[in-house]
Parts: structure tokens; sequence; C-alpha cells
């Protein structure tokens, strides 16, 4: 939304997003087993992931996305950096870019994993900084519900006339 409303360059957007392991895929491997992320922080894809071209064509920006591999079974929390282009409260766009969405929540606070853990809620802030010239926006969600399922659903609610939230949870299960 914030490159949609022009209140940010569409170039130079960095994304650096933590997953749980879970968002690595269901096949095991040696790099995602419990001994191997416990206690551990590590990036990969770096200038390669798939998803890259999938986030630019959904935000028509051109994007540095830089994922990490957290040590947490679920969820993922993506911090985004863009250069602002005016005035534009980056809250409030994302407040008026969602407005009626019932799986999004704009708010101050900033986003926790566990705040939406087993739901299909997304939870955003956003920040602009004049000390250094960058918007900040930050995103949560449980890539288990909010993920492909979740989505899935909501879309196919949608489709078949019923309310967009059947059969989805909205409330994380923390605290």
């Amino acid at each position: 939304p914030l490159v949609a409303a022009g209140a940010v360059e569409p170039t130079g957007v960095i994304v650096d997003a933590a997953s749980g392991v879970t968002g690595a895929g269901a096949e095991a491997r040696p790099t995602t087993r419990f001994a191997a992320v416990d206690e551990d922080f590590t990036a990969y894809g770096l200038l390669t992931h798939r998803h890259t071209p999938e986030i630019e064509q959904a935000t028509g920006a051109q994007v540095l996305f830089t994922p990490h591999l957290a040590p947490m079974n679920r969820g993922i929390l993506a911090t985004c950096y863009a250069r602002p282009t005016g005035g534009d409260d980056p809250m409030a766009v994302l407040a008026e870019a969602y407005a009626g969405s019932p799986c999004v929540t704009v708010a101050s606070r900033v986003p926790s994993t566990k705040a939406v853990l087993g739901s299909n809620a997304a939870h955003l802030t956003a920040r602009a900084d004049p000390r250094t010239g960058w918007v900040v926006a930050l995103c949560a969600i449980d890539n288990l519900v909010k993920g492909a399922a979740g989505q899935a659903i909501q879309c196919a609610n949608l489709a078949l006339g019923l309310p967009e939230t059947a059969g989805l949870p909205l409330t994380g299960l923390w605290p």
C-alpha cells in the first residue's frame, strides 16, 4: 500500500523477513532440524530467493529480499525499509488501505509473531524516521494459518459468498 499510494519510492525497497522452521518447507533437511535451528539465526536464499519475483509483482516495487531462518516453529516477522516520497504518514496510508479488512490490524504497537500465533491475522505498523530518511514497516503473520492455507480459505469464502472470515481464527493464542 505504501508503494501504491506513492508514499515511498518504488525502488530500493529492503525486506528482511524472519521465518520459523515451517516456512522452510515440509521436507525435513539437516538445516531445518531442531538441533541445527535452535540457538541460531541465519539468512538463506541470499539474492536468489524464489519469492522475490512474487513480492515485486504484488508490490510494484524493486525489492532486495533477505529471508532469515529463526529458531521458532512458525510465524513470519517482516521488517521493510523504503525511502519516503513526501509527507504522507505511513500509518495513515496503511490504515486507509486496510480499513474494513477483518484479518488485518494496523496499530502503533510493534507486531509480534506470538500475538498472531494460530490466527489468520496480519498485524502491521509503520514509522517514518526523519533522522535517517527511511520509512520502516513491520508485519507479523502465522505462516501456517495466514500463509497459503488461510488465504485459500479466505478467498474461497469470498468466491462462495460466505463471510470472509468463516472458519478462520482471528485472535492469536498468546498471551
